[in-house]
């Protein structure tokens, strides 16, 4: 089977659920959405696009599809997984530790370990990003962020 008929069944799929889950939510009305409302949506357009990929697939002919196996060669899974297992560690640490804490962990590890990038650029980019969404979120949004240890 090819990629493509894969990639499809999977994404039709996620919109069917998101359409059946919308669904119970409840849809609402054109002036009063419900809370199903945008995740219904959603899934429409998910089942659009994966409907017109398949068509599309069916019409180019099988010689230009890609088979399953060969997208998996040659990749490198270490950064991904590691990336992946950091992100975790600042979901679990975000509450504990703060949100300017453990951002500026996250950040500073990805830029530095990860990348491999300088030590002016990995402390700069974290601090002018963390400063810039925490003017944004605490002063102009009024957001609440979780203050963590050290109370800012």
């Amino acid at each position: 089977m090819s990629a493509e008929r894969v990639s499809v069944l999977f994404w039709l799929t996620v919109g069917l659920i998101s359409i059946y889950g919308s669904i119970h939510l409840g849809l609402g009305t054109l002036r009063e959405p419900g809370s199903g409302f945008l995740s219904f949506l959603a899934g429409c357009f998910i089942c659009l696009m994966a409907m017109i990929v398949f068509f599309r697939s069916l019409l180019s002919g099988e010689r230009f599809h890609v088979k399953i196996s060969t997208l998996w060669e040659g990749l490198r899974w270490h950064r991904s997984i590691t990336i992946a297992l950091l992100t975790l560690g600042y979901i679990l640490a975000l509450e504990r530790i703060g949100f300017l804490l453990s951002g500026f962990l996250l950040l500073f590890v990805v830029l530095k370990g990860v990348e491999n990038l300088s030590w002016r650029k990995a402390l700069l980019i974290p601090f002018s990003t963390l400063g810039v969404s925490y003017l944004l979120f605490h002063f102009i949004l009024k957001a609440t962020l979780p203050k963590g240890i050290f109370g800012f």
